[in-house]
């Protein structure tokens, strides 16, 4: 069902009227010439400044929220997608030049030097660095990238595979890799990956056109390659380029030997010479979990796990339910992936995903539930720039509520082999998943520092990333497949460089639960306490407040894997 504005329930403004226009160009930019033109004569009518713009962007904001959500939610309507992208293009990409100025005009102030650094600091940072980046010529750029990236989605979200004489979506077939019977198993991985090659050439020349754009605009901001320019872009204040490839080394020297460890066992388990890419997810003991039977009773027991984490959780995930703002089935014309849109104005938020009955969609519901939690306790913020988080951040909160809610699990395991065997997993695969996070970041480093590359060249070094990081997997034959499976990664073409933030945030995921387990809800506070700061503070500083080290050396890697042994033994035993 269309999500329309007449169903989002606004909360009370303060400075704009119900019915202030954001359709047209010429309304618009009155708003935005008001706002430049405005005296300023005290530091206190400077935040006001500030705290107007924010309200004008947020509604806006909601708008173009409101479209993204329509044209995900059914991909294959030519309508909803001309709608997001001419708003897009007339509105969104129009402003970006006034919000550049209105930034500016705020930095340059004499004002600002009044505003005591303590709580505005990282917020003088945040729009310095904007400031520092923003060119005009780039504003087309990144439009047309957009109408690019969504065609990803568009093309990816319409393919289809016939299977035993039905007709499924590639996340629909992915349920049947985790049958025990092997002969099934491979026979829906190749139909899966020769679905994806028989488009490689199309998704090629798709990416190639993404990458002369981002390249551009790097260039035109006066960097040497894109990768440096979006690591600044992202506001990544915390680290380096270089801090990245410490952890990527840091996870083949301590992290792969450890999976290449479980991977062995798996073959015995099996009883197979080798493990292929379709013996990885089957379980080991015959074991399917299947934790709902629809998305309605998905969407109940998540209510009482997160109730029992903290009952404010579990409100506000009954008050999304509530007002239609959860889309959560699979289906066809949906597109790929899921996410959380947080809707400012209501203070919600809005969930997406592609439930198909597996596991991983309790805790992908969970995870954006995490997302959810994190724009509920930030709704109050003022300041655009703490409001919106870089991905280090968001991404913490989200996967720490993954291992927050794992103790409650048995809402949707009653039996008790189910229930270990799905906090087993969650375990397991918070390492399991760094090993192709690694791949998907150096592949991208890769990328944008050589871009003159070739799609051959491209596919061939995404191939030796993967031998690097791999788990004991047996390839043999399957070289062409393999070349070509970094198109099912939705990041690399819409979001680049947005990844590697969910490999930080699974270690600090697995500290917030090692704090659980040894402070019990002292952990949820600081978890809670971490998620109304914000982006007020600089990303090392948040995690310190959620109680955790922000680190990426052999030693912090050692002393996780370390404990996700010892939690998993003491499960097996």
């Amino acid at each position: 069902m269309k999500l329309t504005e007449e169903k989002l329930t606004r909360r009370p403004r303060k400075y704009f009227p119900e019915d202030v226009n954001i359709n047209e160009w010429e309304k618009v930019e009155a708003v935005l010439n008001e706002a430049l033109e405005a005296k300023i004569e005290s530091s206190e009518e400077l935040l006001q400044l500030m705290e107007k713009y924010d309200e004008y962007s947020t509604i806006i904001g909601q708008k173009m929220a409101q479209m993204y959500i329509n044209m995900t939610c059914y991909a294959d309507n030519e309508e909803y997608r001309k709608e997001f992208n001419d708003y897009y293009s007339n509105i969104i990409a129009k402003i970006q030049p006034y919000g550049f100025k209105i930034s500016k005009k705020f930095y340059e102030s004499p004002h600002m030097a009044e505003l005591d650094d303590k709580e505005y600091g990282h917020m003088k940072q945040i729009i310095a660095n904007g400031i520092e980046l923003f060119r005009e010529k780039n504003v087309p750029l990144s439009t047309k990238e957009v109408e690019l990236k969504n065609r990803y989605g568009e093309i990816v979200g319409a393919l289809t595979v016939e299977y035993e004489g039905e007709e499924y979506t590639l996340a629909q077939l992915s349920k049947y890799l985790l049958e025990s019977d092997r002969n099934v198993r491979e026979k829906v991985w190749r139909l899966r990956l020769d679905r994806i090659q028989k488009e490689q050439e199309k998704l090629d020349k798709l990416y190639d056109e993404l990458l002369e754009l981002r390249v551009q605009q790097a260039k035109n901001a006066d960097f040497e390659n894109y990768r440096d320019y979006k690591h600044q872009a992202m506001g990544r204040f915390s680290y380096t380029p270089e801090d990245l490839y410490q952890f990527h080394n840091a996870v083949e020297k301590v992290v792969i030997p450890f999976l290449r460890e479980q991977t062995e066992k798996r073959r015995k388990k099996l009883g197979i010479e080798s493990v292929r890419p379709w013996d990885t997810a089957v379980d080991l003991d015959g074991i399917i979990l299947k934790p709902f039977e629809n998305v309605d009773e998905l969407v109940q027991k998540g209510i009482k796990v997160l109730h029992s984490v903290d009952p404010e959780f579990g409100i506000n995930l009954t008050k999304m339910y509530n007002t239609g703002l959860l889309d959560l089935e699979n289906r066809k014309g949906k597109a790929p992936g899921g996410y959380n849109y947080p809707l400012r104005e209501l203070g919600s938020s809005f969930i997406f995903m592609n439930a198909v009955g597996l596991h991983g969609d309790m805790t992908t519901l969970l995870h954006e539930a995490g997302h959810a939690m994190h724009a509920a306790a930030t709704k109050d913020i003022k300041i655009s720039e703490y409001k919106g988080y870089p991905s280090e951040i968001a991404e913490l909160a989200s996967m720490a509520m993954e291992f927050l809610t794992m103790d409650y699990w048995n809402e949707y395991y009653p039996n008790a082999v189910d229930y270990k065997k799905g906090r087993k997993d969650q375990l397991f695969g918070a390492l399991s998943f760094l090993p192709w996070c690694m791949v998907v970041d150096a592949f991208q480093h890769w990328i944008y520092t050589n871009p003159n590359h070739t799609a051959k060249e491209r596919s061939d070094y995404f191939a030796q990333l993967s031998e690097r990081f791999n788990t004991g997997v047996n390839w043999e034959g399957l070289e062409a497949a393999r070349r070509a499976s970094w198109m099912f990664q939705l990041h690399i073409f819409e979001v680049p460089f947005y990844y590697i933030e969910y490999g930080m945030a699974q270690l600090g995921a697995l500290l917030v639960y090692k704090n659980y387990r040894e402070k019990g809800h002292k952990a949820i506070d600081d978890y809670k306490n971490f998620l109304a700061l914000g982006y007020s503070k600089p990303v090392n500083e948040l995690y310190e407040a959620a109680g955790i080290e922000f680190s990426f050396t052999e030693e912090h890697l050692q002393s996780l894997v370390d404990f996700v042994r010892q939690e998993l033994e003491e499960l097996e035993d």
